[in-house]
Formats: C-alpha cells, sequence, structure tokens
C-alpha cells in the first residue's frame, strides 16, 4: 500500500513507533497537532505547510523517544514533495505524490 503525500511529511515506520514511541501508534496519533495524519500497514504520515510547524512537532516526537540527531536518523524520514528525502534511509521509496515501506528481499 502506499500514502499519499504533499507539502512537507514526516514518514515513520509503525514497527518504530510501537518499539520506540511512548504510547505507540495510537499516542502518536493523539500527539498529531493537525488532520493530516494518515496510514497504511506499515508507516504513518503526518503533513506540514513550514518547517516551523514540522521542527516543533519534532521537538514532541524526539521527547517521546524517536531519535533525531545531525538532521538525521533512521527512526523517520522528511519528505518534501518539491525536493525529495531529507536524507537517505532504507526502508521508503516515493515518487513525489506517495510513499511506500520499501519491499526487501
Amino acid at each position: 500500500m502506499s500514502i499519499d503525500i504533499e507539502f512537507i511529511n514526516l514518514i515513520i515506520p509503525k514497527e518504530i513507533l510501537e518499539e520506540k514511541y511512548d504510547g505507540g501508534v495510537n499516542k502518536f496519533k493523539t500527539d498529531c497537532p493537525n488532520k493530516s495524519f494518515r496510514e497504511d500497514d506499515s508507516l504513518v504520515r503526518v503533513g506540514f505547510m513550514n518547517n516551523n510547524d514540522l521542527y516543533n512537532f519534532l521537538d514532541l516526537v524526539t521527547t517521546n523517544g524517536l531519535e533525531y540527531k545531525d538532521e538525521s536518523t533512521t527512526d523517520f524520514v522528511i519528505i518534501n514533495t518539491l525536493s525529495g528525502l531529507s536524507w537517505e534511509v532504507n526502508w521508503v521509496e516515493h515518487n513525489f505524490c506517495s510513499c511506500w515501506k520499501k519491499k526487501v528481499f
């Protein structure tokens, strides 16, 4: 499956949220600051219109257990629909309109 993306997107594997985020996927969903939460079987997405809102939410996300250091992490990725991935991760693919969990063979 895939998740539609638009503008600035925070993408997180559900397994990471269940493992590291205080309260798991359900708590993450209630913590989202807007109504852009989307999910498929493997990933969740929250969208933002500007970087300030994104980075304010990242403060909460890291407080609740996810790692983000030196503008990079394997816990999540940011996808901008104009410029693509903010850093490389080996678990997601996208086409600037949607994203999906990369299949590992």
